[in-house]
Parts: structure tokens; C-alpha cells; sequence
């Protein structure tokens, strides 16, 4: 055969092995042929069609269908001081014993709870219904001054402790006693202070009774009896707290059903002492009445809840063990989401604010996690110590407030997701009825600030500003303390130079969650050794103020440290406004009467700067995106971890 020839046959070949690779089916050749013809050998090209045996295709291994997990693991940067459901007023201890005890502790905890709408409703849990005035659970009973509110609580039946006891009425008396027991640590009993009785009427009845105005102005005299120890409350009644030796009418309360604090369990914590229970072996494992029970807690690194083996009334749980697994940095909380190591992280407990949104948008995008974004009613800011030189002086706060600027702290700090705020709650014309725009306004202004420091006497032509005090002469230097969380330190470091442009030195320190907020006299903000603080206050969406800047509540060693208005601010003007609008049967009970004792609050407070409001906490609650009902609402009494009995997760 000759090359031209050869050459061709070549060609005819490769476009047959193209044709194959195209259509495996079937394979045209051409091929060489010999024949014998006369005797004689004569080759001769061919064209044949060949049949290919078909090659199967390479099998694609199925994807694993996804399966249910029975762990849940939420990541946290900040770890419970304490797990007793009444002692310690840390959120992270909240986001904790939710599962067990309740998200309302202290406020009904185990019968009733918010729900994940907004505005939120309340919502029975162990109760059947939650009583008001509307419903007819509540109602004013007598006449005169011995008018008082009634509330009448039925306890669900099957309603257990998690050691299979059930809960009864026994429990509710028993967990008021407890609460208003004085040697018990419990950060603020005032709301309680406004109940006479709590009594049993079966298992499962039990009725709440406020206090008339006879019997509130016989507790500030120290002549009140009843069931528990009124006289030891003396001081709490007088004229220096509650002040209810001027109480007229009934004592009400705007929340009033959620005023009993919550049932306990007698038959564990009545055999302990009210001023050993915060030591004792209940405080690291408590018994609850939910779905999940303390199994451990390893101090500084986790505490693990396990499904209860006794049945929950509301739903069996689906989740078998819930792990709240601590970290020592915000940075360290984002790489274990970037790992997939966690499942749950709970905003600002969890270590994570608005100032991660870079990494968080990324994890978001991945498809591993969803985050919603919850702008609450939890609010940023810094409380003023208006007790203790330099920042009693009026002046002095002022000056700070107007050299804080809000927007380039939002800005720079937190990508402008987090809206600035100038009142309490934090209250604004979109989520509050009880707003009002009738207070004085500090737009940032360095010069207005220098001219309220030389007005009040400093001399700021060197840093820091300087005041002749007697014969000394004193330096315009403050401590700035907050949490270690990594945002709070730069928001920290700004405020520095900020207040440094106005001669104010500002000294930072750091400590952890548990340190900053310890109750009972050792913590700063507790004891009033701070000069300046920043965290956030979560509350609810009823602008009532009374338990947190009323003169009453202001913490000392004379009332056993009891009381949250940690910046030691007492102005009668403000106390009369938060009495009237939260103590006065005749106003606490409507809404429209309420709204303008709000506002003369609202204006007391902002003439006097004792907190300087930043931004509402809009916080990052980031979960698996396999999570189902995961049902986070946008107040302290529906944290994240609220309805964990009804979470599902695939992996």
C-alpha cells in the first residue's frame, strides 16, 4: 500500500475515533481487505459499520441525605456568674436556664413568657392563661383605702419539676417568700415589694394580692404583718425607696401580672437558707420545670443541658443536648462559625455585634448560616456615676454627652447598622407608644462641651483639664470600664479620643462580664466604684423606668446592695413622673394618662445626663440554617434559647 494511500486510511481512522468519543454507539471503520481474485492478492479498502459495546457511565455517589442532629451547640463569649434563677442579672444567664427554667426569670418564670412577635405577646407556659384585667384574671377588689388588684394564676395540669415532682401552688408562695427574703442576693425586689400576699387556694390556684393603700403606708411605718417579714423591709417602704407612706390608692404596677416573680421549687430550696442558696449546689445546677435540665457545668469552658427523661407538657423535645461553649474573643466565636464548629451564636452574649458584619455577611453568604438581625429593645450605653467627683457635676456629663459623636461611633465602628439613640429603652418614635420629642437634644458639638467645662470651672489649656478643689488641685481624668467583648474595647478606645479633644482623660478597663455586673457589692457598676460604664440594658416594650433610675433603687450596703439604678441618679422631679406614671392606679392602668408623666421623665433625664444613651443593640443572632423554629423575639424575655424544646436540626 502506498503512503498516500496509508496516509489516508490514517485520516479516516482518527475521524473515527472522534465520531466513538461522540457516539459511543457505534464506530465506523475502514479497514483493509485481502482478497484472492485469479489467483492473485488484491487489497482493497473497506468501509464497515462496528456495533460498540456500550460503556456504562461513571456513577455519581448519591448525596447524603441530611440527618437530625441531636445537639445543638451555642457559642458565647461571655459565662453565667450564677445559674440560680433568682440571684444575678446577667443576660448570659438567661440565654441559659431559658431551656430549663424559663426566659421570664424573676417575672413569672415557668408560667408565662414573650413570644417571638413584635411587639410581643405574653404567652402561657406552665400557667393556662396569663390573668389581666381584660381577661378577667385581674380585678380590683374593696373600697377606699383598702382598695387592692387580685390576680388569680391556674397552673397547667401535668405541670412537673424535672425530677418528675409537679408543680403547685406551694411553689408560687414559696418562690415569692424566697424572692422577698433579704438575705437572699437578688438584684431588684422593688417590683415585688408592691405584692402583700401570695396565697394557695388549691394544687393548682394560687392568688396574687397587691397592696392597698392602707397596707402600703403600714409597710413604710414598719407596722405591716403578714407572711413574710415586712418590718426587715423597712427601709425599702420609707421615704429614701418606694416611699409608699404617700401612696394614694392602690398599688399597682403597668406589667402588673408579671410582679409575683415566678414559682421555685419548695421541695429542693426549702431545706437551703435564702443566704446560702447563692453558694449552694442548686446555683450550678438548678431544677427547673421546662424541657432540658443542667447535666454539667465546667467553668470556663461549658455548660451542658440534657432533654429532661420526664415528659413536657408543651411538646417532646427534639434536641437531646444543648452545649453553651465558652470563648475568650469575639475573633475566636467567628472562626469556629467559619469551621462549622458551632451552631448558635446569641448577638452580644455571644461576643458578636454590628462591628463583624464583613465576616458575618461572608458566613452568611456560605449557606451554612442564617442571621437575623434583631433590633430590640436593648440599648447601648454608658452610665454616669453621678455620685462621685469629677461626674456629680451636671456640667461635667453634659460636656461628655455633647463630645460623644454617635454617628461616627455607629459608622466606624459598626458599618451605620446600628441606629443612634437619645432616650432610655431605647424608646423612639417607631417601637414605643410612649415616645415624645420634647427633651433637650445633644448634637455632637466639641465647642458647647469646652464651654461647659470652663463654665464648671476647669482649666483645660493643658490635658488634662485641671480644678482647684479646696487646696488640691485635681485632674479631669474618669475611668471608662466595659466587658472584654472586642467591639466594647473599640468603642472604648474612641470614646478616648473623643473625650481627649475636650481635655477629659479617660482611663480604659476591661474586665470579664461575670466581674463587671457581680451583685452584692463586689461588682463596680454594683458598688459604685466605676466612674463611667458601657453595656447594654435589655428590657421590655413598656416604657417603665421606675426599677432602673428611681431614687429607690439606687444599690447600697444599707439595703443589702439591692437595685439597678447603678448610676446613683436621684431627681424628685423624675421620681414623681415614674410614680405617677407606674404607681398610680388611677393613671398606671391607661396608656393615655401614662404618656405625659413619660414625657416629664424622659425630660428629667435628659437635663440631667446620668446615662448616655449610644445606639439600640441591633445584634446579629447567627444559626445554622438548617434549624427549624428557631423563633429568637426582641426583648430579655424572649431570648434566643426560649423555645428550645420545639428546635429541629439537620446536619
Amino acid at each position: 500500500m502506498s503512503r498516500k494511500m496509508f496516509a489516508v486510511v490514517s485520516l479516516i481512522v482518527l475521524a473515527s475515533m472522534v465520531l466513538t468519543a461522540c457516539q459511543p454507539q457505534t464506530v465506523v471503520q475502514t479497514v483493509e481487505v485481502t482478497k484472492i481474485v485469479a489467483g492473485t492478492s488484491v487489497v482493497e479498502s473497506k468501509t464497515v459499520v462496528v456495533t460498540a459495546t456500550p460503556v456504562p457511565p461513571t456513577a455519581v455517589p448519591p448525596t447524603a441525605a441530611p440527618k437530625a442532629a441531636d445537639t445543638v451547640i451555642v457559642g458565647m463569649t461571655q459565662e453565667p456568674d450564677t445559674l440560680h434563677p433568682f440571684i444575678g442579672s446577667m443576660l448570659a444567664r438567661v440565654d441559659v436556664l431559658a431551656p430549663v427554667m424559663g426566659s421570664s426569670l424573676g417575672a413569672g418564670n415557668g408560667c408565662m413568657g414573650h413570644n417571638e412577635k413584635s411587639p410581643p405577646e405574653w404567652i402561657p407556659l406552665g400557667c393556662e392563661s396569663v390573668p389581666t384585667l381584660d381577661n378577667g384574671g385581674a380585678k380590683l377588689v374593696g373600697e377606699g383605702a383598702d382598695k387592692y388588684l387580685e390576680l388569680t394564676y391556674k397552673i397547667k395540669k401535668g405541670w412537673r419539676w424535672t425530677d418528675g415532682t409537679p408543680v403547685t401552688s406551694k411553689d408560687a408562695v414559696y418562690g415569692w417568700k424566697l424572692w422577698m427574703d433579704p438575705d437572699l442576693e437578688v438584684a431588684d425586689r422593688s417590683g415585688s415589694e408592691k405584692l402583700y400576699d401570695v396565697s394557695a387556694v388549691d394544687d393548682s390556684t394560687f392568688v396574687v394580692k397587691f397592696m392597698s393603700e392602707n397596707q402600703a403606708k403600714a409597710a413604710a411605718a414598719g407596722t405591716l404583718k403578714g407572711n413574710i417579714n415586712f418590718e426587715a423591709l423597712k427601709a425599702d417602704y420609707g421615704p429614701e425607696a418606694l416611699n409608699f407612706g404617700a401612696q394614694v390608692g392602690p398599688v399597682v404596677d403597668p406589667v402588673y401580672w408579671i410582679t409575683w416573680p415566678g414559682w421555685m421549687p419548695e421541695h429542693i430550696l426549702g431545706k437551703i437558707p435564702a443566704k446560702d442558696q447563692g453558694k449552694s449546689d442548686y446555683a450550678k445546677k438548678p431544677l427547673g420545670d421546662m424541657a432540658y435540665v443542667v447535666k454539667d457545668w465546667k467553668q470556663g469552658q461549658e455548660i451542658v443541658l440534657e432533654k429532661s427523661d420526664k415528659p413536657f407538657l408543651l411538646g417532646d423535645a427534639k434536641i437531646k443536648t444543648i452545649i453553651f461553649r465558652f470563648f475568650s474573643e469575639s475573633a475566636a466565636v467567628v472562626a469556629a462559625l467559619q469551621k462549622g464548629e458551632i451552631d448558635m451564636v446569641p448577638g452580644n452574649v455571644g461576643g458578636l455585634s454590628a462591628s463583624q458584619s464583613p465576616d458575618l455577611d461572608k458566613i452568611e453568604k456560605a449557606g451554612k448560616y442564617g442571621i437575623k438581625w434583631v433590633a430590640g429593645y436593648s440599648w447601648e450605653h454608658i452610665d454616669l456615676n453621678t455620685a462621685k467627683f469629677p461626674l456629680d457635676d451636671v456640667k461635667v456629663r453634659q460636656a461628655l454627652l455633647y463630645a460623644t459623636d454617635k454617628k461616627t461611633l455607629s459608622d466606624k465602628l459598626y458599618f451605620g447598622k446600628v441606629p443612634p439613640v437619645n432616650l432610655p429603652g431605647p424608646t423612639t418614635k417607631d417601637n414605643s407608644w410612649g415616645y415624645s420629642d420634647n427633651y433637650t437634644k445633644y448634637p455632637y458639638d466639641v465647642e458647647k462641651a469646652k464651654a461647659l467645662l470652663k463654665d464648671a470651672g476647669w482649666d483645660c489649656s493643658a490635658f488634662p483639664c485641671t480644678k482647684k478643689v479646696g487646696a488640691d488641685t485635681k485632674n479631669l481624668s474618669i475611668s471608662l470600664m466595659t466587658t472584654t467583648r472586642q467591639d466594647r474595647q473599640a468603642l472604648a478606645q474612641v470614646l478616648q479620643q473623643q473625650w481627649k479633644a475636650i481635655g477629659i482623660d479617660a482611663q480604659l478597663s476591661f474586665l470579664e462580664g461575670r466581674q463587671f455586673f457581680a451583685v452584692g457589692g463586689v461588682g463596680p457598676l454594683n458598688a459604685g466604684t466605676f466612674d463611667a460604664g458601657i453595656y447594654t440594658w435589655s428590657g421590655g416594650d413598656d416604657p417603665a423606668f421606675f426599677n432602673l433610675y428611681s431614687c429607690s433603687v439606687i444599690p447600697t450596703k444599707a439595703n443589702g446592695w439591692v437595685g439597678q439604678n447603678d448610676p446613683r441618679w436621684c431627681n424628685k422631679d423624675a421620681d414623681n413622673a415614674l410614680i405617677q406614671s407606674e404607681r398610680n392606679a388611677d393613671v398606671t392602668l391607661s396608656r393615655d394618662k401614662r404618656k405625659p408623666f413619660i414625657e416629664k421623665f424622659f425630660q428629667a433625664f435628659a437635663n440631667d445626663v446620668p446615662v448616655i444613651p449610644l445606639y439600640a443593640a441591633t445584634e446579629p443572632l447567627v444559626y445554622r440554617a438548617s434549624l427549624k423554629n428557631f423563633k429568637p423575639g426582641v426583648t430579655q424575655y424572649s431570648v434566643l434559647t426560649w423555645n428550645a424544646w420545639e428546635w429541629e436540626l439537620t446536619k
